[in-house]
């Protein structure tokens, strides 16, 4: 994805307007789209190769939100090694995201029908509920909402719909929990792992990580194990 990625983050830094927004100051596109190719897994194409990544995390987070036990709770995150929900989760430590609440029901019931019907153009999982949004009830709306999956000729290919994308710190671990999706139906279903397009809004680098982002730009593959220092926005 080393290619994708810096042209996305070149073309926010070229043509990108900077605006305010809920939580400070940022460089933003109104969308931008790209479509990776996962079906060769040698070629790690769900990785980001430019800085140093801290998957365990994220794998913790997908672990946590496709455990059916109702998720109430941050502990429940970092039982899975996933640290970062705290900055989201009240002071109790009391967590409400549809992420888990809209997730488990669909979910099961995709991967069933997935195996009946693996030629059906209606495997969706939609994650926005309006109501919970508007009633401002919930610690994050979510960013990621919607995850539309074909199955042509034996192959799962998935289409990523994001409302609001951190390119710097959060769109690495989307892609990676795109993957993560994708390899749990393939498995589920005995299917191949074929393309998944991103299709994202509101494409933002906050204006504290526009240096990280030139510096980014500067870097090859060789920098895998290289950080970024990043402050998270919550």
């Amino acid at each position: 994805m080393t290619r994708e990625y810096k042209d996305l983050v070149n073309h926010i830094l070229q043509y990108g307007t900077d605006q305010e927004c809920r939580n400070g100051s940022q460089r933003i596109i109104p969308h931008w789209a790209f479509t990776l190719d996962f079906s060769d897994p040698t070629q790690d194409n769900h990785i980001l190769k430019l800085r140093k990544m801290y998957y365990k995390g994220v794998l913790g987070e997908f672990k946590t939100l496709i455990d059916p036990t109702p998720l109430t709770s941050v502990t429940q995150f970092e039982a899975n090694g996933c640290n970062y929900w705290k900055d989201w989760a009240a002071e109790d430590g009391s967590i409400n995201i549809d992420y888990a609440n809209q997730m488990h029901p669909q979910l099961e019931r995709l991967i069933e029908d997935i195996k009946q019907d693996p030629n059906s153009r209606r495997h969706i999982i939609d994650l926005w509920d309006p109501e919970n949004v508007w009633s401002k009830e919930l610690s994050l709306p979510c960013c990621w909402h919607n995850l539309t999956f074909s199955v042509i000729a034996g192959v799962l290919h998935l289409k990523w719909t994001q409302r609001s994308v951190d390119t710097m710190v959060g769109l690495p671990s989307d892609v990676y929990l795109a993957y993560k999706f994708m390899q749990l139906i393939t498995t589920e279903c005995s299917l191949a792992m074929g393309t998944c397009m991103f299709s994202l809004s509101n494409v933002h680098i906050y204006e504290e990580h526009l240096e990280n982002a030139e510096e980014l730009l500067g870097r090859d593959e060789d920098y895998s194990e290289v950080p970024l220092k990043f402050e998270l926005k919550t």
